[in-house]
């Protein structure tokens, strides 16, 4: 008689028992690099350097007032939300069950003591990803799951 689990492709096939989605959805997500990097796009790509909320809009833009009080607030180029830096800082990651959710403190405190509720004023938007930065985050994961799947099937 023949037994299959005995043989290599028996071993394989005990090997895929632990492929669990949820479990390699968490120990992908366990990489403080991975989730500080998904942060970084929505910080340094989309509100940085372009201005933009998830859905690619402009929040904002400096005027000539704003401009005259910080000169590096040049006026006509978007806002960035980015003034002690609390706000980028305060960004998180929860890796839920199957999906991940982005959040952040939105309330700023201005040098008069006045605060503004930053997601009521452009929308919670703000802290979404772009579709580029989706499609680059599905990629992303699409090799990290590869990986994953890699290292269990041969034993790691």
């Amino acid at each position: 008689m023949f037994d299959l689990m005995s043989t290599e492709l028996g071993e394989l096939l005990l090997k895929t028992r632990k492929l669990e989605f949820s479990s390699i959805w968490k120990d992908v997500f366990s990489d403080e690099s991975f989730r500080e990097e998904i942060l970084d796009w929505i910080r340094w790509e989309q509100l940085y350097a372009e201005g933009i909320d998830e859905l690619g809009q402009i929040i904002g833009t400096y005027s000539s007032f704003t401009q005259s009080l910080n000169p590096e607030k040049v006026a006509g180029t978007p806002y960035t939300l980015y003034d002690t830096g609390e706000f980028y800082r305060s960004m998180v990651i929860s890796v839920l069950e199957n999906s991940i959710e982005i959040d952040a403190d939105p309330i700023k405190v201005d040098e008069f003591g006045q605060t503004t509720d930053l997601f009521q004023e452009y929308g919670e938007e703000i802290i979404g990803l772009t579709d580029e930065n989706k499609t680059k985050l599905a990629d992303e994961l699409v090799q990290r799951f590869q990986q994953k799947v890699a290292r269990i099937l041969q034993g790691d």
